[in-house]
């Protein structure tokens, strides 16, 4: 029998989101590691469900996990999804006791949209905070994982393909997630690209990331995956690429399973 999904909910006095928690069904430990699981769909749809079976998958590697909901575009503008997923980040520090989770060892794994905001909460934890708190660190994942993440809008906006239109067009999702083009909001694009930050990263306070990328990804290129982790690790930062050959961006081509004990092996090493 699979572990069964406690739905839960918070996130301020607005309507709360919802968060889904999955815990392992083995021999008890003192605290399990757990996962904070962020969805995609462009900042404009996803939800929490789309990775059940995910949450399976990292129950049986001995992982908790929490899939999180957050507001979407073009109904709630940037940085609307950002503060969510740190409220959920939080909340999970603050009630790890009662679901039997270790708050020291809570890591991240963000697809697309997902990974974007995920790479973001890594790089700067204590930039997008809607609340009044003595605890900086809970807003603090000790690693993540991202696939296909979206890390630099300026670029992404310039050097977005013509040919991809309608939803999966980056100025679409881009304009919806701020509510105006690059022209009207360069600063906004600029603030929110996680590869900002990287100049300020610092060893000590940056977690390990492992970005999992496809060549073939039309949608959001290598090209930024790949400098980001250049750039981290030239400050000494634990940041390492697996670029899939054949996959594009919705899946991981016809290496899958080599994917899957990638993200055990980093999860086993970050999260002992």
């Amino acid at each position: 029998m699979l572990p069964t999904i406690t739905t839960v909910s918070a996130c301020g006095d607005r309507t709360p989101l919802k968060f889904d928690l999955m815990i392992p069904k083995a021999p008890a430990l003192a605290a399990y590691p757990a996962v904070i699981i962020v969805h995609g769909g462009g900042w404009m749809g996803g939800s929490r469900k789309d990775y059940q079976g995910l949450q399976s998958l990292l129950a049986n590697m001995g992982l908790a996990s929490m899939s999180v909901d957050y507001r979407l575009a073009p109904q709630a503008l940037f940085p609307a999804q950002i503060e969510d997923l740190n409220c959920a980040i939080r909340w999970l520090h603050q009630h790890a006791a009662e679901h039997q989770i270790d708050p020291e060892r809570i890591a991240g794994f963000g697809i697309s949209a997902g990974a974007h905001l995920t790479a973001l909460a890594a790089l700067t934890p204590d930039k997008w905070n809607t609340v009044d708190r003595s605890n900086q660190s809970s807003d603090r994942l000790r690693c993540a994982v991202l696939h296909a993440p979206p890390l630099d809008f300026p670029d992404w906006w310039q050097t977005a393909d013509p040919q991809i239109t309608g939803t999966m067009s980056p100025r679409f999702m881009l304009n919806n997630l701020f509510g105006k083009d690059f022209s009207q909001a360069q600063s906004t694009y600029k603030e929110a690209s996680p590869s900002t930050y990287v100049t300020h990263a610092q060893k000590e306070k940056t977690p390990p990331l492992l970005i999992i990328h496809g060549e073939q990804d039309v949608t959001v290129p290598i090209r930024a995956s790949q400098t980001l982790v250049d750039q981290l690790a030239a400050r000494g930062i634990a940041a390492e690429l697996m670029r899939i050959p054949d996959a594009d961006h919705f899946g991981f081509g016809s290496h899958t399973r080599q994917v899957v004990e990638k993200i055990r092996s980093f999860y086993a090493q970050c999260l002992k």
